[in-house]
């Protein structure tokens, strides 16, 4: 699982995906120290909403608040960890953890985004023979349910502000949609034919040198 998730970053940056100074203000690439990188992403680890409040929140701290990645690297290394063989958010993580410490980088940001999980997981099953016949966990689909629904939703509209509309990313946007909710095509096959498609007609020309 690790080195799956080590391999897309490496490859992603040997694809030239990397961060230049474009009309979004993102700044070159830098380093993160090892407390930095388990301060981020323990900070994810916390967030409610499964994948995509964890993407949220690197994407406020990365993105929106450092400039230390374009938001639309981030999404590619989202789009690439849905294709491997791990979880989604794991290869995310290890990505990134490479990307700005290393290895080492990669493994302290996969101890961060995990202990909070872990943590909450061994208290929860602990309390379970109190928690579980009364009436706290009623409260959980009045308040946490709503928050983590409001952070998904959050998240797909900062995934949707780096598509122009109207464009032909617009229209592959919607008929993915309509593949997958009417069709029920599988994502991965979703994902490799977008990707197929995007690089035959909507790659950037090269500039010829002057």
């Amino acid at each position: 699982m690790l080195s799956s998730a080590v391999r897309v970053a490496i490859g992603v940056e040997r694809a030239g995906t990397q961060v230049t100074i474009g009309s979004d203000g993102s700044l070159p690439r830098g380093r993160l120290s090892p407390a930095e990188i388990f301060r981020i992403f323990f900070k994810a680890g916390c967030a409610f909403g499964g994948g995509l409040g964890i993407l949220a929140l690197l994407e406020e701290e990365l993105v929106t608040k450092r400039r230390m990645m374009a938001r639309g690297d981030l999404i590619t290394l989202w789009s690439i960890g849905r294709i491997v063989p791990c979880g989604t958010m794991t290869s995310v993580t290890v990505a990134v953890g490479h990307r700005f410490g290393g290895f080492l980088g990669s493994l302290v940001a996969l101890v961060a985004v995990i202990l909070p999980g872990f943590l909450c997981t061994v208290a929860l099953a602990a309390a379970y023979g109190v928690l579980g016949h009364g009436t706290p966990l009623a409260y959980v689909q009045v308040t946490l349910i709503p928050a983590a629904l409001a952070l998904i939703l959050v998240s797909a509209v900062r995934i949707g502000r780096e598509i122009p509309f109207p464009s032909i990313e617009a229209v592959l946007t919607v008929g993915a949609l309509i593949a997958a909710i009417v069709f029920r095509v599988n994502p991965i096959l979703l994902l490799f034919g977008g990707g197929v498609f995007g690089a035959i007609f909507l790659r950037r020309p090269r500039r010829r040198p002057s």
